[in-house]
């Protein structure tokens, strides 16, 4: 069973996403700011990442670097609720970021094509 961790400061869209893809049949775990987040990767092995760009202990961006400083090949999609992040994307090293607007469908679709790569 692929592993996903959650990285997302707003509770409602982490239970959301969680319930979605564990009706997928993904093992889902969870954490509501950075800090927690990157303590539990560390801990753990996961698949893929969906990480929260704009938290309030840490920015998405600095615990992306350090996700992938722990482990370089870490698939990582970053989600955001504002567009105008889009542009600083392509040199961040994460895999996909979504707007969290966007539908769902199309982040499951990613999720699935990247991992089953």
């Amino acid at each position: 069973m692929k592993k996903i961790l959650i990285i997302d400061d707003e509770e409602h869209i982490r239970e959301h996403y969680q319930n979605l893809l564990s009706e997928k049949g993904f093992s889902v775990d969870t954490a509501e700011d950075g800090t927690s987040g990157l303590e539990k990767f560390r801990a753990g092995e996961y698949d893929l990442v969906l990480l929260d760009v704009n938290m309030p202990d840490r920015s998405g961006l600095e615990v992306l670097k350090d996700i992938k400083a722990v482990k370089d090949g870490q698939v990582v999609f970053l989600l955001t609720a504002y567009e105008e992040y889009k542009r600083n994307f392509a040199s961040l090293y994460a895999e996909e970021y979504f707007t969290k607007d966007k539908k769902i469908e199309i982040l499951l679709r990613r999720i699935k094509e990247h991992l089953e790569e």
